[in-house]
């Protein structure tokens, strides 16, 4: 065989193979891994570090020390200063996991556990005192005067039994006590209406610490930590389809939840946040579902970025605005009010009439930040943003914030309440927050790692196949061209040597002469 059919047939045959392997045969591999990876086998990597994360999330948590608790009480714009964070390493862990094959799904608990870190919390310890509102006492009376006004007078009477007459529904407290130590309700009381609200409380016990017969502990977190969450949680395992991984299907028990007047915002939409589908498409919202909001919060693709030297997706979050959005409004408190931009009662949620938002109203309607002040909203302090490698569907950075806040206003049958001003008083904002450490993203860096190898070869296979095919050409046109090149001769004239005369013939040299010799003579003498 010729050396260009030889050179053409073996250039073809390395880009066939390098286009093959390259675009064809390496991502289906590289698919198959990934999805085979991702899914929630039962004792598989992956399942293992989604029930118990083996590092800490961090927790911070701000304190609002309000600097003028009695001229609120005269009515004056609450004044508040920001005290944190209390850094605290948080352990999440999902127990009694239950797999159910038919529909391929996992369901489980969840246990939160947080230790106090006072190395990342700033010289914090605590210790420090600062004036907060009384969380309970405030509730009760803001609560009373929105569902039953007329039960306010009772109420009063109970707080004083129950509470010792406070002068005020601001406390000086210790941090950690209001924040996991716990604030004292005595419960032994005689009076009809301290029993009353004692019976009620009791009804939530589950939201205090007992430490004793009618003795409880009230705190923002203390009854939480390293408790067992009662209400489990349903997802999809994504064995299946790995597309679901993660999807809630089931929340307490219930298909969908109960909450809201309307189906779709009681829908639970997207996974349990802690794990997300691979080969995600930056067009789509990171959506999860969030027990503690009663709602699915979706996170929208920014543009891209890079953690640690590994591009990713850039997604921020915020309670949108159920004022001017239709999708939004079955979040309105009643169907005649809403609030606005940037606000969510959650008083449907948890019991109590508990306003959330982005820290220090960031995003929020301006109107309620001019009921405030002390406040300084900061795009990069505040918001929620999600960093997100989108082929192993890895969360690579996020921070998860959010701040709860109260309405204020006069409540002229409550002796604590009845000259205050209009307000959003701020009580306290949270940050969850994680960046993968070094040794899960050498992990993917490796996986990057590779792939950038197998770019390498398959470009090089196709260059390189497709150089020999075009030396093949060269050569095949070359050889071409060399046999069928024409030869040009030159014809001149020559003589011949004749013997009949003994003299040498001459060839006519013009037109006449060969006339000449071929015209008769006899037609010449005519």
């Amino acid at each position: 065989m010729e050396l260009p059919k030889i050179l053409g047939i073996s250039g073809g045959i390395l880009m066939t193979l390098g286009l093959l392997f390259g675009w064809i045969v390496f991502p289906m591999m590289l698919k198959s891994q990934i999805n085979s990876a991702m899914a929630l086998q039962k004792d598989s990597e992956t399942r293992g570090m989604w029930a118990k994360l083996p590092i800490p999330i961090d927790f911070k948590v701000y304190l609002f020390n309000v600097s003028n608790p009695i001229g609120i009480q005269n009515g004056e714009i609450p004044i508040v200063h920001e005290i944190g964070p209390y850094f605290y390493d948080e352990y999440k862990e999902k127990i009694n996991l239950e797999d159910r094959e038919s529909d391929d799904t996992v369901e489980y608990n969840q246990r939160i556990t947080w230790y106090f870190n006072p190395s990342k919390s700033f010289g914090l310890t605590g210790d420090e005192e600062v004036v907060v509102s009384h969380l309970l006492i405030l509730g009760m009376i803001m609560k009373t005067a929105h569902d039953k006004p007329a039960m306010l007078s009772l109420l009063g009477k109970a707080i004083d039994s129950i509470f010792g007459k406070p002068e005020s529904v601001f406390v000086r407290v210790k941090a950690r006590d209001i924040l996991f130590d716990g604030l004292p309700i005595d419960c032994n009381v005689k009076d009809f209406a301290g029993s009353a609200v004692c019976a009620t409380l009791k009804g939530q016990a589950k939201d205090f610490v007992v430490v004793g017969d009618n003795l409880y502990q009230f705190s923002v977190f203390g009854h939480k930590n390293g408790t067992v969450i009662p209400e489990r949680m349903r997802v999809i395992r994504g064995i299946k389809n790995v597309k679901d991984v993660g999807r809630v299907v089931e929340w307490n028990g219930q298909p969908a939840l109960t909450v809201w007047p309307e189906d779709h915002c009681n829908a639970y939409n997207g996974t349990d946040s802690t794990i997300f589908p691979p080969f995600f498409e930056k067009e789509q919202d990171v959506v999860s579902f969030a027990p503690d909001l009663c709602r699915s919060l979706g996170a929208r693709y920014q543009g891209p970025t890079q953690v640690k030297g590994i591009p990713a997706n850039h997604y921020t979050a915020d309670l949108g605005d159920m004022s001017t959005h239709p999708e939004e409004k079955c979040f309105c408190p009643t169907p005649e009010t809403c609030l606005k931009k940037g606000v969510y009662d959650l008083s449907k949620c948890v019991g109590v009439p508990i306003i959330a938002s982005l820290p220090h109203l960031y995003l929020a309607d301006p109107s309620y930040l001019e009921t405030v002040r002390g406040l300084q909203p900061v795009q990069e302090d505040h918001e929620i943003f999600l960093d997100f490698e989108p082929m192993t569907g890895t969360p690579m950075s996020a921070r998860k914030r959010l701040q709860f806040n109260m309405f204020l206003y006069p409540v002229s049958k409550s002796r604590l309440m009845k000259t205050f001003p209009s307000a959003l008083l701020p009580l306290f904002w949270v940050e969850e927050g994680l960046l993968l450490p070094d040794d899960f993203i050498n992990k993917l860096k490796s996986a990057f790692h590779m792939i950038s190898i197998v770019g390498f070869i398959k470009w090089s296979m196709v260059l390189l196949g497709l150089s020999i095919v075009g030396a093949a050409g060269g050569l095949y046109y070359k050889r071409h061209m060399t046999q069928s090149k024409l030869t040009v001769s030159t014809v001149s004239p020559k003589s011949e040597s004749r013997k009949d005369t003994g003299q040498e013939k001459k060839w006519p040299l013009n037109i006449n002469t060969i006339q000449a010799a071929t015209v008769p003579s006899s037609l010449d003498r005519n």
